[in-house]
């Protein structure tokens, strides 16, 4: 697969602790390392670095304590071994929202936020993203969010052969997770990007947050919302491609990768699990699909760039 864009976590805390402003002895403190499946860096400014480390080492063990669960990097998480046995008894309480998520946004995207595409997914990966066709009506009838059962006792699939990817979602409930960690540290104002965008009260001044929307995320942002509260997920097509041409983003409806009407869509909403799941299947829709389906949603917005370099807001 071709990727273009690397994972930046930043935590920019521009006002600590209960709202107090930057101390004098703030400093900028980073790590570099691999999470969530990608190279990743993490950042926190405006407070005393003995602090910053310390938040630092809570999210990374929180990351990695959620890894264990999400990963299809990792063979023994919680995942991996369902994908493996088709079943997982006792199923962590995380793993269960992050399901109950994606039914909401299955049912708000009519079925296209799918995470059972795994085996789909799987069909093009290893085979450069131009599978054989009877591999492709092998993995489709793999393929149904309805045939997946969850409690708290166990989840299990009723089709064999089935897998999921919470790729889709999980990077964004890792993310609310995140922010409602430092939310419990006594942080109250702060952004954090964990590849989603998650902003915690408001800046200096009492504005918004103004973060920027790209498709690749080494690159200049082309357009900006300003967010309290609020997080954005954005889903680019063409970001990370099998081939160089065919996206990883893969249609249950018809099987095939995404095509190239949007260059960009992201989405705004008060969960970043939330926006993630529909930006996701929000550029498999066209214009008035999009419309209808966040006619469903409370209280979300669209800012969309069509390939023709022309916005659509909603």
């Amino acid at each position: 697969m071709k990727l273009s864009r690397r994972r930046f976590m930043t935590i920019s805390a521009c006002l600590a602790v209960a709202g107090a402003a930057c101390p004098t002895n703030a400093k900028t403190v980073s790590w570099r390392g691999v999470a969530l499946g990608a190279e990743a860096k993490l950042i926190i400014t405006g407070m005393p670095e003995t602090e910053a480390r310390r938040l630092i080492r809570l999210a990374l063990g929180e990351i990695d304590r959620l890894e264990d669960i999400f990963s299809l990097y990792r063979a023994d998480s919680r995942l991996c071994l369902l994908n493996s046995k088709g079943v997982l008894q006792s199923p962590p309480p995380e793993l269960l929202s992050t399901l109950s998520q994606v039914d909401a946004v299955h049912t708000a995207t009519g079925g296209l936020f799918d995470p059972t595409v795994q085996p789909l997914w799987r069909a093009f990966a290893e085979c450069g993203g131009r599978p054989d066709p009877k591999h492709v009506r092998s993995a489709r009838g793999k393929i149904g969010w309805c045939h997946v059962r969850y409690g708290m006792r166990e989840i299990e699939f009723d089709r064999p052969g089935m897998q999921l990817t919470l790729n889709g979602i999980a990077q964004g409930f890792v993310t609310d997770r995140i922010s409602a960690l430092l939310r419990s540290e006594g942080l109250e104002n702060a952004v954090v990007n964990m590849g989603e965008i998650s902003t915690l009260g408001h800046r200096p001044g009492g504005a918004g947050w103004r973060v920027g929307l790209t498709v690749n995320g080494d690159e200049a942002p082309t357009d900006f919302v300003e967010m309290k509260n609020r997080c954005v997920a954005t889903s680019a097509p063409l970001a990370t491609t099998f081939d160089g041409t065919n996206s990883h983003i893969l249609s249950p409806i018809t099987g095939r990768p995404v095509g190239s009407r949007w260059r960009r869509v992201s989405v705004v909403h008060r969960s970043a699990a939330i926006a993630d799941g529909l930006s996701t299947a929000a550029v498999m829709m066209d214009e008035q699909q999009l419309a209808e389906c966040m006619e469903k949603v409370a209280q979300v917005t669209v800012n969309a760039r069509r390939c023709d370099g022309t916005l659509l807001a909603i």
